[in-house]
Parts: structure tokens; C-alpha cells; sequence
């Protein structure tokens, strides 16, 4: 990645980070990290299965009230793998930032269900070829764009252990932009990410509850 993609990237971090931080103590929410599964696929292209990765990353509630904003700085893995044995997928790293609208339902038996939506802006950290050495650039035919842009629909569960809050989940985000051209002889096809992801995370509470 170069020196002007890395600025951008650690810039738009550090706004994520603290930014969130200052509202949630302000208006107490909470701060917390996220680690899960991801099952990813590339939509658009033939021929090719679901992957399974990781993701993890810093997420943030700006409010202990009924709506609130979520802000989150992730690293997300993606991408597709082959059909059949020694078939070549794509594993696509990514820095995301998602700005999703939370809505918290009542408190029951330490409990709070919660459901959430809303965009994403993602940052290709790495694209390598599955079962390979080589990076993208040397698949013929295939090339990468660096920046995806979606939406995140979700929702989970929050439970109360005094200061602390354990949180699980489940999303699926859906790429609106271009991630991936293929070009095979006169087959032209362009792909979408697509990921669902199963999560747990531990946060502790800031400001007034």
C-alpha cells in the first residue's frame, strides 16, 4: 500500500477512534472490542464457494438510550475460494469503518436485544490468491479495486455484567461497489462482496449510564 493510501487510512483511524470516544463519554455509551467469523463470497461471479475468515476491531455506542450510533474500526477478512479441489479464490483484507443507526430494545433479565443498519467504507489492505504465493497482480484477467462500499444489517444481544457488557451477534454486509473484475477470453463479470459474520465482544461502560 502506498505512503498516500496509508496516510489517508490512518488519518480516517484516528478520527474513528477518537471521535467516538469523546460522544460516548459524554452521553453514556460504551466502548468496547468485537472479534467473530466471517462467511464471505463474492457475488457476481460463478464457480465460486463461500470462505470462512475473521474479523475483529474497536466498536463504540454512543448512547445508552433507546437510538444511538455505532461507529467501528474493523479489520474484516473476504472473498471467495473455488469450487473444486486446487481451484484459485481470493482472499481480500480489508480496514472498515461502518456508521450504523442502533436501535435497543427494553432491558429484560439483564438482557437487551438490539438491531442495527446502516454503511461501511472499506480500505484493501491485502488481496492474495488461495493456495498461492502470488498476489493479485499476477492472476491475468483479474484485477482489484482498493475501495468497497456497502451496508451492514444486524442485530444482537447485550448482557449486563456490572460495569462490563457482553454483546454477541450476527450481520451480513453487502458491497454496493465493484471489488473485483474478471475477464476470461469474451467473459466479462464484476463482483460484489458479500459477508455474513457471526460475533462476540466485551465493552465497559463510559459516562452516565
Amino acid at each position: 500500500m502506498g505512503i498516500h493510501r496509508q496516510v489517508i487510512s490512518g488519518t480516517l483511524v484516528l478520527g474513528a477512534l477518537f471521535a467516538p470516544i469523546h460522544v460516548a463519554q459524554a452521553q453514556g455509551g460504551q466502548v468496547g472490542a468485537i472479534v467473530g467469523a466471517t462467511f464471505s463470497t463474492l457475488r457476481g461471479i460463478d464457480g465460486l464457494d463461500s470462505r470462512t475468515g475473521l474479523l475483529g476491531g474497536l466498536s463504540f455506542v454512543t448512547s445508552g438510550g433507546t437510538l444511538a450510533w455505532q461507529p467501528e474500526v474493523l479489520a474484516v477478512s473476504k472473498g471467495a475460494k473455488g469450487t473444486t479441489t486446487g481451484a484459485q479464490g481470493l482472499k481480500l483484507d480489508y480496514l472498515e469503518i461502518p456508521v450504523l443507526l442502533r436501535l435497543s430494545l427494553s432491558r429484560e433479565l439483564g438482557m437487551r436485544p438490539h438491531v442495527y443498519a446502516g454503511p461501511y467504507l472499506g480500505f484493501q489492505l491485502d488481496c492474495s490468491v488461495k493456495g498461492s504465493s502470488a498476489d493479485c497482480n499476477d492472476l491475468p484477467g483479474v484485477s482489484t479495486h482498493t475501495v468497497d462500499v456497502g451496508g451492514i444489517v444486524g442485530g444482537g444481544l447485550d448482557f449486563d455484567l456490572g460495569p462490563l457488557v457482553l454483546t454477541g451477534g450476527v450481520r451480513y454486509g453487502f458491497g454496493v461497489s465493484t471489488v473485483a473484475d474478471f475477464e476470461l477470453g469474451q467473459v466479462k463479470e464484476s463482483a460484489k462482496n458479500g459477508v455474513w459474520a457471526l460475533y462476540t465482544g466485551l465493552s465497559f461502560r463510559v459516562g452516565g449510564r
